[in-house]
């Protein structure tokens, strides 16, 4: 979830509804808010960028309570500004859009810059993917722009800066350049934005000039959104401008990006069509809607409807990137009836018979109780971890690499719970010992015929002395547990020491592993008490248990 600080003021202003409607309004939209002070903290999903500002909640609440149905956009005339990109090819993507009669005061401003910076956070990967860029636009000298590179010796005035720096201290000095300065430097360049007299207003995607800030009074915005993927650059500059002109009298206007010869126009602020039968919506919902009711719901949650037939022809406005497939609008007019509707009685939809656990998730509580029976503590940890700790660890060979990692310490899929289970042990070296801890959780490794998933259980004991047979009296215990017969033979297993480790059998049958944790692996990741693990397949333990009978976790 991301958090949001709303102003309430704001909020009050720009729905005119009360608090508690809000509040209530909020829930319904899968959002938690809780009031601090003068503003409301909003949990929002993520899939909901569009209600990182207060401007997206009350266009999405005043859809809710019938005071506005469906969305149109208000635009103005093509824009005069030009922007000639060269495509710097660490950053070769740029859009931009010009939004006039905005009047900023401290408060708008203040939502702004957050609306900018968790979208950053989000959609723009922490800057990598996409970066924003807003600008006072009265402040802009000319309206022709360029978009390349520049040396690092070229000189700027950074954002809340007094006086010109070369780009390479900009970089090596601000707290933005520390955080985003290695991003798209490519060798002694980096992307920037030039006005006509060649003064940089923006050096994506880490900051921009001082001489284009933004204050209160500011009237019209020019804004540039640049990065690495079209349609993000494109999707994220649509959400930002769509909304922040929501209950304003204020207008976009378009700008040209001219690159090689071609020339295009942004923002796009293109709708998403998409057919939808009510047959479909009354079958997956359990409800005997009309084809009008159902239209109805869909222009409350903000889209565009025309009924044709017996065919709602759904128009899905650009700042709505959750929507994805038909299901996704069918949730939409569930949330716009009221998951408490009688329209969406439980009786409606649910299935004759009585539901059951899964196999696999009985085995995971069972296991979960004969852990913490066990004296360990259960830990959660992401199916994402480090490439360097798998290859300290020795988990490389079979790990799936992410393509664009959200975050750069995160970047493969676990094959294993050890890598994990050992970077938790890491974080709480300094506790007391004995640290006994335990995981079960979900993962993802190459196979045949491509990724192969499993669902597996991984104990780790950290004390002044432990050895193999601590562990493996461990492991044997939850075993025996599950009415299993347990025993080991000798095996090579990466991060254990060798001749101290082994395979982990159920009746006679491979399961997992179990052993000491090599010494030259602790080392590398600075661990400096002995640890031994076992680690086992819940998915091979449910074939021995149907195997040799029902066994007790069944």
């Amino acid at each position: 979830m991301v958090v949001v600080k709303l102003s309430v003021n704001r909020l009050l202003e720009l729905t005119g509804i009360e608090l508690d409607i809000i509040h209530e309004a909020l829930f319904n939209l899968k959002c938690e808010a809780e009031p601090e002070g003068n503003q409301l903290a909003v949990e929002v999903n993520p899939d909901r960028p569009d209600m990182f500002i207060s401007e997206g909640v009350a266009r999405a609440v005043r859809g809710l309570y019938d005071l506005e149905h469906g969305w149109n956009v208000s635009t103005g005339p093509d824009s005069s500004f030009e922007i000639e990109s060269k495509a710097p090819r660490s950053r070769p993507y740029i859009a931009g859009a010009v939004v006039r009669g905005i009047d900023v005061d401290e408060l708008f401003l203040v939502e702004l810059m957050q609306f900018q910076e968790k979208l950053h956070d989000t959609l723009g990967r922490r800057r990598r993917k996409v970066a924003i860029g807003i600008h006072d636009l009265d402040k802009v000298i000319g309206h022709k722009l360029t978009y390349t590179y520049v040396k690092l010796d070229y000189k700027m005035i950074p954002l809340d800066g007094t006086s010109e720096m070369t780009l390479k201290d900009v970089l090596a000095l601000t707290p933005q350049g520390k955080s985003y300065g290695k991003l798209s430097i490519d060798g002694d360049l980096h992307p920037a934005i030039l006005d006509e007299e060649g003064n940089i207003i923006s050096l994506p995607p880490v900051i921009n000039s001082n001489i284009t800030r933004l204050e209160p009074g500011t009237k019209r915005l020019f804004i540039d959104v640049t990065g690495t993927d079209p349609q993000a650059v494109n999707k994220v500059l649509d959400i930002l401008v769509s909304t922040i002109v929501e209950g304003k009298k204020a207008s976009i206007e378009y700008v040209k990006v001219l690159n090689s010869g071609q020339v295009t126009v942004t923002p796009l602020l293109s709708f998403k069509r998409s057919k939808l039968t009510v047959d479909y919506i009354n079958r997956v919902l359990g409800t005997d809607l009309t084809i009008v009711d159902a239209a109805l719901s869909l222009q409350r949650m903000r889209h565009n409807v025309d009924i044709k037939d017996d065919m709602l022809d759904v128009m899905v406005p650009p700042f709505r990137v959750d929507v994805i497939s038909e299901i996704d609008l069918v949730e939409d007019i569930a949330i716009a009836l009221g998951y408490n509707s009688p329209k969406l009685s439980p009786s409606n939809y649910l299935a004759e018979g009585l539901g059951s656990l899964l196999e696999s998730t009985r085995l995971k509580r069972v296991t979960r109780d004969l852990m913490i029976g066990l004296g360990f503590t259960e830990i959660m940890t992401y199916m994402l971890v480090s490439g360097e700790l798998l290859k300290v660890s020795g988990y490389n060979d079979n790990a799936i690499k992410v393509r664009n990692p959200v975050n750069a310490d995160l970047d493969y899929l676990r094959p294993s719970l050890i890598p994990s289970v050992l970077s938790v042990m890491v974080t709480n070296r300094q506790r007391p010992k004995p640290i006994k801890i335990f995981e079960i959780g979900k993962v993802v490794m190459k196979g045949s015929s491509g990724p192969e998933e499993d669902l597996l259980v991984a104990a780790g004991l950290m004390d002044d002395s432990v050895s193999f047979e601590d562990i493996q009296s461990v492991a044997y215990a939850y075993l025996r547990a599950l009415g299993l017969t347990p025993s080991t033979i000798p095996h090579r297993v990466p991060a254990f020491v060798e001749g101290r480790s082994a395979l982990l059998l159920a009746n006679g049958k491979p399961v997992g592993y179990v052993g000491e944790v090599d010494p030259h692996v602790l080392d590398a990741i600075r661990l400096y008490y002995p640890v031994a693990m076992f680690e086992a397949s819940l998915r091979r333990l449910l074939e021995v248990l149907h195997g040799g009978g029902p066994g007790r976790a069944t």
